[in-house]
């Protein structure tokens, strides 16, 4: 697993400089799953190499040839990265399950995204319907709103109305208080306790020892395994 000091904060202060798309990458080399997949992922790589050599020496026409270096297109939709139009190598079928592009990073990788091993898969966001008297979305969370359309009329001014509209209550409840802007920045600290809530629960941490990290360990710890399992996606898209 990665090898940090969950008792020691200062193990964890790198964190200060990151951007989102580096948290995603720390929560994301934390996943499990992903560490699973990786390993058998390498021991097929290292087989092919081993059998059809390396870059610049790689006999590519055997190595594509080779059922173990690719998956069936219908089976990874969203990869670009096709070979006879019907497979994917499993290099960017990977990816492309993870959400990223370039060779799969090791999990041990410290920088894979600043040192360009990792680049993120753009994340479009859920635009949800809200129907009329329907609270469960809206809650009475002062982030969240909801505005009317009327879908008899043209969109494109109705858009332009309420993207200047959503504009000003922006700026007037960050203003107030009433709501704080997502950046890496302000959410460093809370990003960085669920870091080491992560790490301490993968040592075996008790609870005892996970509430000497934060009394809030039990939210914060949902938090962190909604990041690390599939929410990591949305981290690089955060202003800084």
């Amino acid at each position: 697993m990665v090898s940090r000091n969950w008792h020691e904060p200062a193990d964890y202060a790198y964190t200060r400089d990151l951007d989102g798309a580096q948290w995603a990458w720390e929560y994301l080399r934390r996943n499990p799953r992903y560490r699973q997949e990786w390993a058998a992922f390498n021991e097929i790589w290292q087989l092919l190499e081993a059998a059809y050599g390396r870059p610049p020496n790689r006999d590519f026409c055997a190595w594509k040839a080779d059922p173990r270096a690719w998956v069936r297109a219908a089976d990874c939709p969203g990869s670009d990265c096709r070979v006879d139009q019907d497979k994917v190598l499993i290099e960017c079928a990977m990816g492309a399950r993870w959400g990223f592009y370039k060779f799969p990073p090791d999990p041990d990788d410290d920088d894979a995204v600043g040192a360009g091993r990792l680049v993120w898969r753009e994340v479009q966001l859920d635009i949800p319907l809200v129907v009329s008297d329907d609270r469960e979305w809206l809650g009475d969370d002062p982030a969240r709103v909801a505005l009317g359309f009327d879908l008899s009329l043209p969109l494109r001014d109705q858009i332009e109305r309420a993207k200047r509209t959503l504009q000003v209550m922006q700026r007037q409840r960050q203003k107030s208080g009433l709501v704080r802007a997502a950046s890496v920045r302000l959410q460093c600290e809370s990003l960085t306790i669920m870091l080491r809530l992560l790490d301490a629960e993968s040592d075996g941490a008790d609870d005892m020892m996970l509430e000497s990290i934060d009394m809030g360990w039990r939210s914060l710890l949902e938090q962190a395994h909604r990041l690390r399992d599939s929410e990591y996606c949305r981290l690089p898209a955060r202003p800084p």
